[in-house]
């Protein structure tokens, strides 16, 4: 008999840690990314300024972009605080990297060429 309290108790004990864990996690909320974004892209071939306005629909991202010298839609993903974006413009761009708050940096490729981006929320 004492062995099966013994259990009961240690089984309830892991459910309550198991519980704890589940409202801790469930307390965190995923990154929002909606909004407009002012990217500075930096590489071999220079620097630019561009804009994007995202909106986000779960891990799923739309919206639009706004560079020097084109602009289209884009759409994307976020999983965590991973985001990739693909610009649908005359020359497609692919954007990679992470966001921490009000801040993005990653990588972008286009036409066979890499450069570094950063980006920081409007306000």
């Amino acid at each position: 008999m004492r062995s099966l309290i013994c259990r009961l108790q240690l089984g309830t004990s892991f459910l309550a840690v198991l519980l704890a864990a589940s409202l801790a996690a469930a307390g965190q909320q995923a990154p929002n990314v909606t909004g407009a974004w002012n990217i500075n892209v930096s590489g071999d071939a220079g620097s630019a300024d561009q804009t994007v306005v995202l909106e986000q629909d779960g891990s799923r991202l739309t919206g639009m972009f706004k560079g020097p010298r084109q602009s289209g839609k884009l759409e994307g993903t976020l999983d965590g605080n991973k985001i990739q974006f693909h610009v649908k413009t005359r020359v497609p761009l692919d954007y990679t990297g992470t966001m921490d708050g009000d801040t993005m940096k990653g990588s972008m490729s286009g036409r066979g060429k890499t450069a570094d981006w950063t980006a920081t929320r409007a306000k």
